[in-house]
């Protein structure tokens, strides 16, 4: 009972983290006449795979710096997990430092930071490779923590990988051994 009381709370958590990423962008304004403009170049954007989904911020941050995953098998207990990351800056830094860290029953075997890395230019996307281990079954989330050095200081952000753990596959039962006919009395 007490299993089922913290799994709700987790996702009653992760719900409320996604809620907290989401954006309400400003109405459109609506003018009568339009406005002719010099139009400027489009921005460079950052390519990502397609494969690839974001993390969820723990602010509003995500148009500073962003963080983008690929779990590249299906997570399974005690067996390793590859995760593809890609750090993408919006913003130049002149430096980034990353942290990976897993909850309990989801540990990182290899890939648990990243950096220093100085001189970052904006939209140039930082890939990354992260190993978890899965040691039970059910819902977890990989924090990651990413320090950024710029003009403004150093930040911290806090960005969530989450990662629903599925037990190991058994072997398949054994067929069960020839019943023995009861002994005939007379």
């Amino acid at each position: 009972m007490l299993e089922i009381r913290h799994r709700v709370a987790f996702a009653a958590l992760v719900c409320a983290c996604v809620l907290v990423a989401c954006d309400d962008a400003p109405p459109e304004p609506q003018g009568s006449a339009p406005v002719v403009t010099k139009a400027d170049p489009p921005p460079k954007l950052a390519k990502i795979p397609k494969e690839m989904v974001a993390a969820v911020s723990a602010g509003k941050s995500s148009d500073v710096i962003s963080v983008h995953f690929a779990l590249r098998a299906p997570p399974t207990v005690n067996q390793a997990l590859p995760v593809d990351v890609v750090i993408v800056p919006h913003r130049e830094f002149s430096s980034l430092i990353v942290h990976f860290d897993g909850q309990e029953g989801l540990a990182t075997t290899s890939g648990d930071s990243f950096g220093p890395r100085t001189d970052i230019e904006s939209e140039t996307p930082i890939s990354h490779q992260l190993v978890l281990l899965p040691t039970k079954e059910g819902m977890f989330m990989v924090t990651s923590v990413v320090d950024t050095d710029s003009s403004e200081g150093n930040i911290t952000r806090v960005f969530s990988i989450p990662v629903i753990v599925s037990a190991a596959a058994s072997a398949a039962p054994a067929d069960a051994p020839a019943a023995v006919p009861p002994a005939a009395t007379n």
